[in-house]
């Protein structure tokens, strides 16, 4: 049993191994404090086990975004940017959405968002405003009870 903000949550059963070990998985809803309590009602030749209790932090299931692109590109020929983002733990509601920034010598501005694939992929075509370095930035703010997450890619751009 899991008691949190949320209230009281029943878990199942657990088997127990022939060493009396077992264990016990939880995909919790929120971050926070949870209370977890096993009991042992007995049986027909063991008597029923105190309630046992231990209070666990869950923290913030972690995210991440990878991104690739060229060494080199033209102004012409624009940039051609790809990568994954993964959020472990539980599932997100929806697909998500990141956001991109480009920095140029002119400056950072945001780009249009990019929605996330179902298997996790995204791309981003971009045609470059200067030539010289420039930088895409991609992030996600995180959730309830995922993390943020960011990756960037540095691009030389030649006319």
């Amino acid at each position: 049993m899991r008691e949190d903000a949320n209230g009281t949550h029943q878990l199942g059963t657990a088997t127990v191994k022939e060493d009396g070990t077992f264990t016990v998985l939880d995909e919790p809803d929120l971050v926070g404090a949870a209370t977890y309590r096993v009991s042992f009602l007995g049986d027909l030749t063991h008597r029923p086990a105190t309630d046992v209790t231990h209070t666990v932090t869950v923290g913030k299931a972690p995210a991440s975004i990878t991104l690739a692109g060229p060494e080199e590109a033209t102004m012409s020929g624009g940039v051609h940017l790809t990568g994954t983002f993964a959020a472990q733990g539980k599932a997100l509601p929806e697909r998500a959405t990141l956001t991109v920034r480009r920095t140029d010598r002119l400056g950072t501005g945001t780009l249009s968002s990019v929605t996330v694939a179902a298997d996790g992929t995204f791309t981003i075509d971009d045609l470059p405003r200067t030539r010289r370095e420039v930088t895409y930035t991609v992030s996600w703010p995180g959730d309830d009870l995922h993390t943020s997450a960011t990756a960037s890619a540095t691009v030389f751009v030649r006319r």
